[in-house]
């Protein structure tokens, strides 16, 4: 690299500390006049002396990763060797579930060809890349076997442990849409994409089998140049401790669906390519937007209480008073049939969510036992007491309505309820027969004529708590006929000849395929 600098005038540079010119070659001077060195105290000849260390900004030479590139290491590949778990061996675990991951289009033969490679150790490696080009947002992305990725996280994950949490999520999400690549390009000729997001499934199995979310381990190795110069290494290593099992469980369980993540990247040749990114997304809730609105329109006080309570109903604990939220037990629990984690989404309590349960039930029977099962929440608000002053510093209460908020809230979303142009209800749906992306679609515009419904729903309901907890000579009972027939009349209205209809099934939008 070399500079010209052309000046028809003068050039004077002024320093208020020391001048240092450092040169691996020549320095020349040339003048067609002459060349004045003048000093206060003199002017001195010697050696010459080594220059300071050229100091950079850190910088990624590199990273790599065995992640499910074979079984012999600590982390293994899921179901890959089932000789302690079954009692004879068979590849059966393992290719039920790859196609469930990565579809049911996806034949044995691939399947199987995977899997001697994974045992044999000789599954071709994907290339992984720096891409300086990667926005904050942009945790990486995989295209023709290279798995690019961002460099910031991966110098942040060194010190910062949640960083290090999500790059581990990065480079498994990439390298599912790699596995994904080999089934249907090189161990067969299938070619396309399964609707569903093969890099969030692969993730969640590999971690489950692992059980990585109740130790540290480390899962990269990076090579980094230093601000001197020199390389230096490191693994980022993922902490038990930080992000939590709560957190990590989050993370987990509530992820964007895939049509949001595709964009365009420049590669190295100017060739410009559609690519599905590992997007970097912020916290935020439907119901905890509505719930806070609510609160401020009926003078309450929204905190951790009420927080809490309107999220449980998505993330029961098995204690239903203990006033928290358990993300860890419904990502563990949620397909175990009796856990509340599994009655609520798949089972017997869907009603919490205003979606029909498991069994024959009639649009009629679900308004009864929604009815049923917000009465008695209502009633165990009202029943607890208020800590350190009315609506002050703390009302365990807002816990049980936060529950009642959350049902009342999901019959105003189009993928739970179908109802008419008046608002009243014409079918319950059953999430059993919904696409699990598809069925969070309504959740995300908070603009939606539902959203304005709900909130209009959730202010009565928590000025109605806010005026029945005020009579503390009353008991609770004398306010839950109040409650039924607003919610009879008001909330779930049935429309004409829709009572005695069985309920389930689902829109079209919403339906599996």
């Amino acid at each position: 690299m070399s500079r010209v600098r052309l000046v028809g005038g003068t050039i004077t540079k002024t320093t208020g500390g020391d001048y240092n010119i450092y040169s691996d070659g020549n320095i020349v001077y040339n003048s067609i006049t002459s060349v004045t060195l003048t000093s206060d105290v003199g002017i001195i000849y010697g050696e010459p002396k080594d220059a300071p260390p050229l100091k950079t900004k850190e910088k990624v030479v590199s990273i790599s990763s065995e992640l499910y590139m074979h079984n012999n290491q600590d982390l293994k590949v899921p179901y890959l060797d089932v000789s302690n778990i079954l009692t004879f061996k068979s590849s059966k675990p393992f290719i039920a579930g790859i196609r469930l991951i990565f579809g049911r289009d996806i034949k044995h033969t691939a399947a199987k060809k995977l899997m001697k490679d994974l045992m044999n150790d000789t599954l071709i490696r994907p290339k992984f890349e720096i891409d300086e080009t990667l926005s904050i947002s942009q945790g990486g992305y995989y295209y023709n076997g290279v798995i690019s990725l961002n460099p910031k996280l991966i110098l942040d994950s060194e010190k910062d442990p949640d960083k290090a949490w999500l790059l581990f999520r990065v480079l498994m999400e990439e390298i599912g849409h790699y596995i994904d690549d080999l089934l249907r390009n090189k161990y067969d000729n299938i070619g396309g994409d399964d609707p569903k997001d093969e890099g969030v499934l692969l993730t969640a199995d590999f971690i489950k089998f692992n059980q990585l979310l109740l130790k540290d381990f480390e899962f990269a190795k990076v090579k980094i140049q230093s601000v001197d110069g020199s390389i230096r290494e490191f693994s980022p290593k993922v902490l038990f401790v930080k992000p939590n099992i709560e957190e990590k469980a989050k993370d987990l369980l509530f992820v964007a669906s895939k049509e949001d993540d595709h964009g365009i990247v420049t590669l190295k040749s100017g060739k410009k390519i559609e690519v599905e990114f590992f997007k970097i997304r912020g916290a935020g809730a439907i119901h905890e937007s509505i719930t806070k609105r609510a609160a401020t329109a009926a003078g309450i006080k929204y905190d951790s209480r009420l927080d809490e309570g309107c999220a449980w109903p998505d993330v029961p604990c098995e204690d239903e008073n203990s006033i928290e939220t358990c993300y860890y037990n419904t990502w563990d629990n949620e397909h175990k049939k009796g856990t509340k984690a599994y009655e609520s989404h798949h089972g017997t309590k869907q009603y919490w969510h205003s979606m029909a349960p498991t069994g024959n039930h009639t649009n009629q029977q679900i308004v009864d036992l929604i009815v049923i099962q917000a009465k008695e929440w209502f009633k165990k608000g009202l029943e607890t007491k208020v800590k350190d002053g009315f609506f002050n510093k703390g009302d365990d209460g807002l816990f049980h309505i936060g529950k009642l908020l959350h049902m009342v809230q999901d019959s105003y979303s189009l993928s739970h309820v179908y109802r008419d142009s008046n608002n009243r209800i014409i079918q319950f749906q059953g999430y059993e027969d919904q696409d699990a992306d598809k069925h969070g679609t309504p959740d995300k515009d908070d603009g939606a004529k539902g959203v304005q419904d709900a909130f209009v729903a959730s202010t009565w309901i928590l000025s109605s708590y806010k005026q029945a907890k005020s009579y503390t000579d009353l008991k609770p009972e004398v306010f839950l006929p109040v409650l039924e027939k607003y919610l009879r009349t008001e909330v779930y209205v049935l429309a004409p000849n829709r009572g005695k209809v069985k309920a389930g099934g689902s829109l079209d939008a919403y339906k599996k395929k």
